[in-house]
């Protein structure tokens, strides 16, 4: 059975529709696309790639970790051209339009919860704005393969490094992946790139290519990206896609895997001692303790503590982390910031996913916009910000202030 078969063709319509105004635009303009640096960010650009190469484009890549005005400024510095925006932008779509020039055009194409803008020079794909969930039925990598394939048949050839990003993303949290990435699962394994392995209750999902499972390939890409990201690590992992490690990078992979457990483990050892505190929250900054990795870092972090002994279950989890003033595809940026993440322990996620708490994907938005953040790339149970360095208390308070005004709704329902 076709991909085209299997999805709802409402979604097709929304896809055609940019691919469509993509092409009318793209046609021998430069092109920039602006990626994320993790496993699903990095698996986008690769297919990107694949795409703008046979049609012939003059492009270029920017990696970064997150957008906000300082950033996106700086990237639309060129002036005019086509920009594609994958696996970020969904909530800064305001801020792109106002850094879009006017020969210029911009594509937002992710999968995280968005706020859409009518405007001739910003056009989004995202999933969250058709009701479909993108923390659980479609990667961005997913979208940016189907979007990629409806103009090129030829990259269904890529369809296992959508299934990459897609793991690497945790789409397969709940035993196996669903919806959008189910389905090009069942691609994949049709083009012979991916074999289904059981282990108890959940699947893994061999690729023959790496002659290795897709959650530990995925997990390497990030730890190129991440850990790796001030020294362009991601450029590894989006070759790493195409023609699988050599030496050399599996190398830099271990390397980097060290200094991220050594930085992790004395991280922890300090953590034991305990949090700052508020009636919800539990929070820690680790200022610049996690150089010279990327902030990206601070997330995997938080996920990877989110359930030992001593996080409690029932607060919600912050880590900030200061922004260093160096992107590699940029340069220097002029503002100091800190990096936000937050994590829902598993007791706590349970609770917010039943709705009996608000999610992350709610709260951290609104604390960010009280203190000047710009919130991008949220979900109910993970979710970021960036801020202003110096006020990581007042974005405790007005989270704090957010729980207590959300479950004071919900219990008058």
């Amino acid at each position: 059975m076709e991909l085209e078969e299997m999805i709802d063709g409402n979604f097709f319509k929304l896809v055609d529709d940019i691919a469509e105004k993509f092409l009318k635009n793209e046609d021998g303009r430069k092109i920039t696309v602006v990626h994320h640096n993790d496993a699903d960010g990095i698996c986008s650009a690769s297919i990107l790639k694949a795409l703008l190469e046979s049609l012939n484009a003059d492009y270029r890549m920017i990696c970064v970790e997150k957008v906000y005005p300082a950033v996106i400024k700086k990237i639309h510095e060129d002036g005019e051209g086509v920009y594609l925006y994958t696996d970020l932008g969904g909530l800064a779509a305001e801020i792109i339009e106002r850094y879009t020039g006017e020969n210029s055009v911009s594509f937002i194409i992710d999968h995280h919860p968005a706020r859409k803008v009518e405007s001739e020079k910003v056009y989004m794909l995202d999933p969250e704005l058709a009701g479909i969930s993108g923390v659980v039925f479609i990667s961005a990598s997913s979208l940016i393969y189907i979007f990629s394939r409806r103009i090129n048949p030829e990259i269904e050839d890529y369809a296992y490094i959508a299934l990459l990003g897609a793991v690497g993303d945790y789409h397969d949290r709940y035993g196996g992946v669903l919806g959008f990435d189910r389905v090009i699962l069942d691609e994949a394994i049709m083009k012979k790139q991916v074999k289904i392995r059981l282990e108890g209750v959940k699947e893994r999902y061999y690729l023959p290519f790496f002659d290795d499972y897709a959650d530990t390939v995925s997990r390497k890409l990030t730890t190129l990206g991440a850990a790796g990201y001030l020294e362009k690590g991601y450029l590894d992992g989006i070759e790493v896609c195409f023609n699988g490690f050599t030496e050399r990078t599996l190398e830099k992979v271990r390397r980097l895997e060290e200094l991220k457990e050594e930085k992790f483990r004395k991280e922890i050892d300090r953590l034991r001692s305990g949090f700052n505190e508020t009636e919800h929250i539990q929070w820690f900054s680790v200022e610049n303790r996690f150089d010279p990795m990327g902030v990206k870092t601070i997330g995997e972090f938080c996920q990877t503590i989110k359930d030992m002994t001593f996080v409690k279950q029932d607060k919600y989890l912050i880590g900030f982390q200061n922004i260093p003033a160096l992107i590699p595809d940029l340069g220097e940026i002029e503002w100091r910031g800190v990096k936000v993440s937050g994590r829902t322990p598993s007791q706590l996620e349970r609770m917010v996913l039943h709705g009996k708490m608000p999610g992350l994907d709610v709260l951290i938005p609104r604390a960010s916009e009280r203190v000047g953040g710009h919130a991008d790339a949220t979900h109910k149970i993970a979710a970021a910000t960036v801020i202003d360095i110096g006020k990581e208390p007042e974005f405790i308070s007005a989270m704090e202030e957010a729980i207590k005004d959300e479950t004071s709704k919900n219990s008058r329902c």
